[in-house]
């Protein structure tokens, strides 16, 4: 891709992305604010850590330095967007199983520990973000000395809360789905990374893909999620 594609590509991705961040924190505000019975202090804090996490994407994103690399082809940025935004099909199934209050307070705790966490990672990785396979500067500190996507491994468990909040056999499918969109992201992005740095191959043998401490052998790495 030329530069002035790249150029192009990154103002269309923050504008998105910015729009998508501003429009998400509005309706959570609006939603927190005008609710007519107290929704509860487990359910306010989900929301305030949905906030932080959407409010960090929009400011790494607008603080985020140019590309040296990018992907080839479209197929890359396709799976990104599915990857990012799969979960928004939820608001058009079918109305989830009806499960214990235990069982949905324990599911918003996930999400809870999924947004705040994925908030310290996007703090981490700070200018290098970006949603579409791309290269930008290589991390391997903190976090991403244990695992090479740890950005992934808690939008997981955020992921895993929402399924379970909202329990039906068609949110196990997306989530499946959308687990197997993310093995495919981490392909792409290593794909990248690799290409553009050469440091990749000794620190992907040091470092697991994604579970902690996994004594598997990588070959690539990356610092995009």
């Amino acid at each position: 891709m030329s530069n002035r594609h790249l150029i192009i590509a990154d103002v269309i991705g923050r504008i998105g992305i910015c729009s998508y961040s501003i429009l998400v924190v509005w309706t959570k505000i609006g939603r927190t604010m005008t609710a007519d019975d107290y929704p509860g202090v487990v359910f306010l804090i989900a929301e305030i850590a949905a906030i932080l996490f959407v409010g960090m994407m929009c400011v790494v994103t607008l603080t985020r330095m140019p590309q040296v690399r990018s992907a080839r082809g479209v197929e890359p940025y396709l799976t990104a967007m599915a990857g990012s935004f799969l979960f928004l099909l939820i608001a058009f199934l079918p109305p989830p199983m009806v499960l214990p209050d235990t069982v949905r307070v324990a599911a918003m705790v996930l999400m809870i520990i999924g947004c705040i966490s994925s908030a310290y990672m996007l703090a981490i990785l700070g200018r290098s973000f970006s949603i579409a396979p791309g290269a930008r500067a290589l991390v391997t500190t903190g976090p991403y000395s244990i695992v090479r996507h740890p950005l992934y491994l808690t939008e997981e468990i955020f992921v895993v809360g929402m399924i379970l909040f909202s329990f039906s056999p068609w949110t196990v499918f997306l989530g499946l789905v959308h687990w197997c969109l993310q093995l495919r992201r981490m392909t792409n992005e290593e794909t990248v990374l690799r290409a553009a740095f050469p440091d990749y191959r000794s620190y992907a043998e040091r470092v697991p893909r994604v579970i902690p401490f996994f004594p598997m052998r990588g070959k690539r790495a990356t610092a995009t999620g």
